[in-house]
This record gives C-alpha cells, structure tokens and sequence, in this order.
C-alpha cells in the first residue's frame, strides 16, 4: 500500500483527488453562502413589494372613501394574506386601523401606538401620503406572534362606535346594534385589484442560484486547474530533467546522468536511465577500443607480409623456403583472425548457424583434449581427462564443440607455467553435460574476471601477442557455448589457478 502510494501513480491520483474534493467543497461553500444571500435579498424583495401594495392599498382605500373604516378592513385584508401585523397610525399619533384588534372611536377612547403595545413591537414605519399631504403612518410587523390571528371579515363593522355597543351588548349592556354586511364596493374593488399582484417568481431565486452555481464552477474550475498545474509540474520535474538528459544523450553527450531520488516509480526511471547510460558509453568505449584493436589485429600480420614482399623485392631477402614459410605462417594468422570476427559477428547478430549433430559428444572432446598431448609434454605439463556420470546424449555442432575444447585447452596451455598441471572432467548428467577445464596457473585477479570475456581482453596486459593471442578465444568460447543453449562459468583467484565450467543442455 505504503509502495502504491509513493508512487507516481498514486501521488497523482491522491492529487487529483484533493484537488476534486477542494472544488467539490469550495463549490459548495460558495453555493450554500450565495444561495443564503440570494434567499434573503430575494425574501427583503417580496417583502419590500408586499408593503409598497399595502401602502399603495391604504392610499387608494382612503383616497375613494375618506373613512377610516373603510381602511380597517383593507388592512385586515393584508394581515390576511400576509400574515403581518399592519397598523395604521394617524398623524396625531393615534391608532386608525390594526389588523388584528379594531381601533376605538374618536371619543377620546383611540389609542397610541405605546399604549396598545406595551411592549416594544418589531415594526417598520412607512409614512402614508394622499395629494401631497402626510395623512398616517403604515406600521407592518413581519414577525407576529403565532398566538396573534387577523381579523376576518365575520369581524369587520360599520364603524368603530358600533363595534362598542355590539361589545357593550355581548356584556348585557344596552342594545344590540345593527352591523353591515361589508364593506363598500369601491374599497373591494380596490382591495381585489392591489392584492392581485403576485410576489416576484421563484424563477428569479433559481436564476440566482444557477447563475451562483456557474460562478462557484467556473471559479473552482481555475482554481482547479492552477493547482494541478503546479502539482504536476511540481511531481512531473524529474521526467523533464531525464527527458533534456535523454536528448543530449541522444545527441552524443554520453556523461549525462540524472539524480536518483526515492524508490519510486520516478527514482525508479532515473536509476534504469543511468544504467543505460552507463552501459551505453561502455558500449561506445568498448565499440572504439574494439575498432583500434582490430585494427593492430591486422595491421601486425599484414605488416609483417608487407616488410617481407619489400625485402624480397629489393633483393634484401632472398625467397627461399623459409621466407616463404613465414609468409605462410603470417597468412594464416591472418586469415584465423578474419574468421574469429566473422564468427563473433555472426553471433553477435543471432545468425549463427549449427550443424547439429544428436549424440554423446565425449568423444569429440576426447580427441580434442589429446590432439594438445605433445605441447603439453614439450612444456612438462600435465594434461589429463576424466569422465563420470552417465553418458549424456546432446544436440551439438560436433565442429563448434571441437572449437570450444580446443579455445579452453589453448589458453590454460598459455597461462599455465611449465611443470604445471591442467586437468579436463567430463560429467554426465540426466539434465546435461558439464566440462571442466581447470589449470595450474597464475590465476585472475577479481578486477580482471568480470571482463574476461570481452573481446580483445587480456588480464595480462604485458602478455604479447606472439604468445598470447588476440584475445577473441574465449569470447568466441562464450558465444558458441549459448548458441548450443549453454551456459560457461569461470572461477579464478592469483596463484590458485583457473578454472572453466561448460554447462550444456540435454537433448529433449
């Protein structure tokens, strides 16, 4: 889990999705404050329109009638629809009209605004005017009670005087008055026709919040793209520097290399970039060092036939049979050199091709190992062969094996001192057959046995070419060895000795 997330992938993906989840959220934030504002600018809407018709209502109820009753009633209707507590008070201070309580009469029995709320009432003041001249003040509470109800028209009266006596007569007091029906056509009218405006549509909230919405997207939309913009930038830093190292590698700037930062994917990329990096001017330096040792490959034994043909041409040397032999000796060396790198570049390319032969090779090695009987014995080494295990049967190329044995056996017969010993085991198995080419001499050093099957590779650099050859032999022994499917190992250490270990496959 801990590997996920330390990775490219998963830091990207962790990313994106605090960058969604901060949009989502600043999206909402935005969206429930600016629908909070947008539900009370349009509520103080509705309720600014609600009290211009209630005013524009009292006007025109007391501009066709000049009866205060006549407003009563009009303000009953709005406390109705409404649901507010309207009051109206007079110029002199006094209550004309209430939508929840009838006014008293003139008599001196009208009350103040104080003396009808003893309490402090939540109302906006709206003065009333008609022709010019300031006849009341329209008092609106949003926010009654919810004990408080309006008035109904079962409540409404004539006049505020027989609305006493009706009271004075539900006391037992006095006659029972006789009350209207309604109020007159005319305030009706009016009443119908101002209380017939609807409140502003609840598109207009919708608009408002859609528009909102936009906004709050938009914005977080940028805000998003900001931020993964600099995260990528931030986490996508170390595959532009490997992309700039790539193209100046590409360019022949082969010392390019790039920082290795943390076991992620990233570090990951960087570390594998300078191994091929690495490799690569190792290939570009082996590649130039291979150029100028084939070249003195050459350049010896032609240089040899060249100083030999002048001489006889100048009658310096005379062409005699031993010129001759020599000539003939250098020839060949050539032409042995000229095969070994055609037989390495064959192989290198995978075109190698095998004449398979299916059988037990022991034989072939046998022969191989005894054919070397009288060098060794002209140095005093010790050349023996062993055999175990059972006679394994193979696919092999009975020419390239013959080639294998004969490489191992010429280079312990190279590097072993004389009095030496070099010793051959062959060891058959169910899986496959195992050969071993083990000398006495002085060994290789831990620096050199990395390398010592890279072409033209000497671990004595001293050695000279007379005496130690090319350096393609065991290149050309590795080689061969994987074309048959095997596998060649080499253990060495100075002054114990080497030893080679063939490991080829058993025929299926």
């Amino acid at each position: 889990m801990f590997s996920w997330i330390s990775s490219l992938q998963g830091r990207l993906t962790i990313g994106f999705a605090l960058i969604l989840t901060l949009s989502i959220a600043s999206v909402s934030v935005y969206s429930a404050y600016a629908t909070r504002i947008e539900t009370d600018r349009f509520a103080a809407e509705i309720e600014l329109a609600r009290a211009e018709r209630a005013e524009q209502l009292v006007r025109e109820t007391f501009e066709a009638n000049q009866d205060w009753n006549e407003v009563q009633y009009a303000i009953q209707q709005v406390g109705n629809l409404y649901g507010w507590r309207v009051v109206l008070e007079n110029e002199s201070g006094m209550v004309v009209a209430d939508s929840h309580q009838f006014a008293r009469d003139a008599q001196g029995l009208l009350e103040t605004l104080a003396e009808r709320f003893p309490r402090p009432a939540r109302f906006t003041k709206r003065p009333v005017y008609v022709n010019g001249e300031l006849i009341a003040h329209l008092l609106v509470d949003e926010r009654p009670a919810l004990s408080e109800r309006p008035l109904s028209m079962r409540d409404y009266y004539a006049s505020p005087f027989a609305q006493l006596l009706q009271e004075a007569a539900n006391r037992g007091i006095g006659p029972v008055p006789t009350l209207t029906t309604g109020p007159t056509q005319a305030t009706d009218d009016l009443v119908a026709e101002v209380l017939q405006y609807v409140d502003p549509p609840l598109s207009n909230l919708q608009q408002s919040f859609q528009q909102s919405l936009w906004v709050a997207g938009i914005a977080a939309g940028f805000a998003g793209l900001l931020i993964v913009t600099l995260f990528t930038r931030q986490a996508l830093a170390p595959v532009r520097g490997l992309t700039a190292a790539a193209s100046r590698l590409g360019a022949g700037d082969l010392g390019q290399r790039v920082p290795e930062s943390g076991n992620d994917d990233i570090g990951e990329l960087a570390k594998t970039f300078n191994t091929m990096a690495g490799d690569l001017e190792l290939a570009v330096a082996q590649r130039r060092q291979l150029t100028a040792d084939v070249a003195h490959e050459l350049r010896t034994p032609l240089t040899n036939i060249q100083g030999y043909l002048e001489a006889i041409k100048d009658g310096v040397v005379a062409p005699d049979d031993e010129t001759i032999g020599t000539l003939h000796s250098q020839t060949l060396h050539l032409a042995n050199l000229i095969e070994d790198l055609r037989v390495l570049a064959v192989a290198d390319a995978g075109a190698l091709a095998l004449n398979v032969s299916h059988g037990s090779p022991n034989q072939v090695i046998r022969d191989s190992v005894l054919s070397f009987n009288q060098r060794a014995r002209d140095r005093d080494i010790d050349l023996s062969i062993s055999e175990s295990g059972e006679g394994t049967v193979l696919d092999f190329d009975e020419t390239r094996l013959r080639q294998i044995v004969t490489n191992l056996i010429e280079n312990a017969l190279t590097y072993t001192p004389k009095h030496g010993r070099i010793s051959v085991e062959i060891k058959g198995s169910d899986t496959g057959l195992k050969i071993s080419v083990a000398d006495s001499g002085n060994g290789i050093s831990a620096e050199d046995l990395p390398r010592i099957f890279d072409q033209f590779y000497r671990a004595d650099p001293s050695r000279n070419r007379a005496t130690g050859g090319a350096g393609l032999g065991l290149t050309i022994v590795k080689r061969l060895v994987e074309a048959h499917g095997g596998t060649i190992e080499v253990e060495s250490a100075p002054s114990l000795g080497t030893t080679f270990t063939v490991l080829l496959p058993a025929s299926k």
